[in-house]
């Protein structure tokens, strides 16, 4: 036959997993909370970044465009005129 756990013995248990709940919330998913807050952060300046380079990429190859046209341009009109 088992051995039937008394009533103190439960609430000294129920409090031991209070206990350990508030530990598990205030140590390890508090550090998990950091990180990703952290990782928030990193992943905004990372976006921030490859937009600036996006940008100036896009600048240079319009700016090759016109070059591309102006030259095209120079060209048709030295052989009409």
């Amino acid at each position: 036959m088992a051995k039937r756990i008394t009533t103190q013995e439960l609430h000294r248990e129920v409090e031991q997993v209070k206990r350990d709940i508030t530990v598990i919330k205030d140590n390890h998913l508090a550090h998990l909370e950091r990180s990703m807050a952290n990782l928030e952060v990193d992943v905004k300046d990372n976006r921030r970044y490859f937009d600036n380079r996006l940008n100036n990429l896009d600048s240079k190859i319009w700016a090759l465009v016109l070059l591309a046209l102006s030259t095209l341009g120079a060209t048709i009109a030295s052989i009409v005129m």
